[in-house]
């Protein structure tokens, strides 16, 4: 009777250093904050479009029982994203990762903004090498003549005024 009851109290304590880890992590801050963020970065497979945190599909509360259990295991963030993408590919992600083919998905935005803002600038020193050009331009016979025909008004209205 003795040696039965020891070994059921050493098969549970061996059971509750098991579990009680896992139970006492889970109620963690810290814990909770991983897990928000890894449930962000991966992406819904049925919703396509939301975050497996997002989501409230079957797959999705799945994928979060299954996050939560490899954390409890002590796996690494990168590890577990790397479990997903291994199971569904990197489309699984919600952000590329930096790397790759991938970093031209992350330069373009910029490269496009450095472009537009360089023909913006090539564009209205243009327009004003134009606008100075036009000032320079000499006047005609018939635009002097129509100028001096205004003057002479103008000079004759003031001399009325006097």
């Amino acid at each position: 009777m003795n040696r039965t009851f020891f070994r059921l109290l050493c098969v549970l304590l061996i059971h509750l250093s098991v579990t009680l880890p896992s139970v006492f992590a889970e109620n963690d801050p810290a814990f909770e904050q991983r897990f928000r963020n890894l449930s962000d970065s991966l992406r819904c497979p049925t919703c396509q479009g939301i975050s497996v945190k997002d989501s409230q599909a079957g797959f999705s509360t799945s994928m979060k029982l299954k996050i939560r259990e490899l954390m409890n295991s002590g796996l690494s963030d990168e590890e577990i994203r790397a479990y997903f993408v291994e199971r569904y590919g990197e489309w699984i992600l919600r952000a590329p990762p930096k790397q790759g083919f991938n970093l031209l998905l992350w330069g373009l935005p910029g490269i496009g903004l450095v472009v537009v803002l360089g023909v913006v600038l090539l564009r209205s020193k243009r327009w004003v090498r134009k606008e100075q050009e036009s000032e320079l331009l000499p006047l005609s016979a018939e635009e002097e003549t129509l100028i001096a025909q205004d003057l002479r008004r103008f000079e004759r209205s003031q001399e009325i005024r006097v």
